[in-house]
């Protein structure tokens, strides 16, 4: 096994005294007088008392002499030099790869939304008709439910009718004898109203009492999906919804089970038809439970 780093100082003066040893062995048989005196490097030579021929003689061996010790001992060092093992290059630290990241999905875009313009049907296609019931919350803004139309009746009267300031008028009341009541649950509210321009909650509406009095109501076909949402109540009493549209078909129909105190719904309708038919809306009282005000009322319909 090679010597290591750190014994590399004791294999070179080894190898020095090797080489230089001999030499100077045979330096000292030559020439006896001062071979003790002499040293590797150029050590002092004591005066010879020989004559002048002799002494110079004997300066130039001495030269030659040292010149060849210099001479070796360069080619010994460089030598070792060359044997010693190169230095290991410094580590650099090793950085870990990245693991492999999937590719992120692109986000899919959402459908862009149809706004349709009043004549042009958002969603063509023939007549349709559902309704659904959903609960009656507590403030209810005509503004934002009605954006093509709204009315709502009550507050200055049994014949006062508040309606959108500048509603496409599709929404068709007949009229007829009403009462006025303040017993709502929701609280209604607008801000693009006439007569009244605003309204921050009112619980007003409109009745009739006694079994088979009823309201009816009409929105104007245009082609177009429409929602409308209808705000009525019964009052101790059992009702029915009927809707249909008057080009024909078959009508939908919801029942409210005769019961005492009062109750209030709301019904979503969605209906097409074409522009020369209506949606036709009739709610009635079916029984009443016996008191002086049993019926039903209505509150307020917007159309979107």
């Amino acid at each position: 096994m090679a010597p290591g780093r750190h014994t590399a100082p004791e294999s070179l003066r080894a190898r020095l005294a090797g080489l230089a040893g001999p030499l100077v062995a045979r330096l000292r048989a030559a020439y006896p007088r001062w071979g003790d005196g002499l040293r590797l490097g150029g050590g002092a030579v004591p005066e010879s008392p020989a004559t002048r021929v002799g002494a110079a003689r004997a300066r130039r061996r001495r030269r030659r002499t040292v010149l060849v010790a210099a001479a070796l001992t360069a080619s010994v060092v460089a030598l070792a030099y060359s044997a010693r093992p190169p230095a290991a290059p410094p580590r650099r630290p090793t950085v870990p790869a990245a693991a492999p990241t999937e590719p992120t999905p692109a986000p899919t875009a959402a459908p862009p939304t149809v706004v349709p313009e009043t004549g042009e049907p958002a969603l063509p296609g023939g007549p349709l008709l559902g309704v659904d019931q959903q609960a009656v919350p507590a403030a209810v803004s005509l503004t934002l439910l009605g954006t093509r139309d709204w009315r709502h009746w009550g507050g200055a009267g049994a014949d006062s009718v508040q309606r959108k300031q500048r509603g496409t008028g599709e929404i068709q009341d007949p009229g007829g004898p009403r009462l006025e009541h303040n017993a709502g649950k929701s609280g209604l509210t607008w801000t693009d109203g006439t007569p009244t321009a605003r309204e921050e909650g009112t619980r007003a509406g409109v009745f009739q009492r006694g079994a088979g009095k009823s309201f009816a109501l009409a929105v104007a076909g245009s082609g177009d999906l429409r929602t409308v949402r209808l705000f009525v109540g019964v009052f101790s009493a059992g009702a029915r919804l009927d809707v249909s549209l008057s080009g024909g078909g078959d009508p939908a129909v919801r029942e409210v089970a005769l019961a005492r105190g009062d109750r209030f719904q709301q019904y979503v309708i969605h209906f097409r038809a074409p522009r020369d038919q209506r949606l036709l809306i009739r709610w009635r009282a079916l029984t009443v439970t016996g008191g002086q005000n049993d019926g039903v009322s209505l509150e307020a319909i917007t159309v979107s």
